[in-house]
């Protein structure tokens, strides 16, 4: 039975805010449209106009498998690639330069949640820019880890959280302890993933050291 993934978002959210103010929105949104293949819709939970806090969520009709070949594969060109065309991430990180060039405000990624047709991956922003900062160390790992959280290639996750922190109270159990976070950090992103399987009833943390899958009645930390 499918669960909802409610219980893995970190930061809870404050409602819709306008993006009449983000100059260049409809360019970067149609720029990542052309890029991925994909139809792209953009929220703003900034709570006050001097600033911006972006929901992006690209859905995409590719696999978890076919994204990540497509992700880290050139695209096809007649003579040699462009710098720009040497991998997407670097096509969506020039877009989101652009776009913060042309505001006077501060712009940030809050959540980046990538739709496919066999799972979803939302990204949480852990520090100022953090997505940004490490989305393609994300994408090399979800491709390093893949064997693994897949339980062997057998089962794909339905949803992906990246990253996830445990309650304190599950500090007594010794699988579970180290999952606690008081400082979010680069290397907070390469501890913990959550995880939801269409033929387990439980949710799953995935343990990116051990490369192993732990499940229970898990409350993920709210900031």
């Amino acid at each position: 039975m499918s669960k909802s993934g409610n219980e893995f978002f970190n930061n809870p959210k404050i409602g819709t805010q306008s993006t009449d103010h983000i100059i260049g929105l409809e360019a970067f949104r149609r720029s990542l449209e052309k890029h991925f293949f994909a139809e792209v819709s953009i929220g703003n939970y900034g709570p006050k106009e001097e600033s911006a806090n972006l929901i992006i969520d690209l859905r995409c009709n590719l696999s978890l498998d076919e994204a990540l070949f497509y992700i880290n594969k050139p695209s096809p060109c007649n003579g040699p690639p462009k710098k720009s065309d040497e991998e997407k991430t670097i096509l969506f990180l020039l877009a989101y330069s652009e776009l913060k060039e042309l505001n006077g405000i501060t712009i940030d990624i809050s959540e980046l949640t990538i739709s496919l047709t066999d799972t979803t991956i939302l990204i949480s922003k852990i520090y100022d820019q953090s997505i940004v900062d490490q989305l393609e160390n994300i994408f090399t790992e979800l491709i390093n880890h893949k064997v693994y959280y897949t339980k062997g290639l057998s089962e794909t996750p339905f949803e992906v959280f990246i990253p996830v922190f445990e309650e304190d109270t599950l500090e007594s159990d010794a699988k579970l302890k180290n999952i606690v976070s008081d400082n979010n950090t680069t290397n907070d992103y390469f501890g913990f993933w959550g995880m939801y399987y269409d033929q387990t009833e439980e949710a799953g943390i995935y343990d990116l050291n051990s490369k192993t899958i732990i499940f229970g009645d898990i409350q993920i930390l709210s900031e």
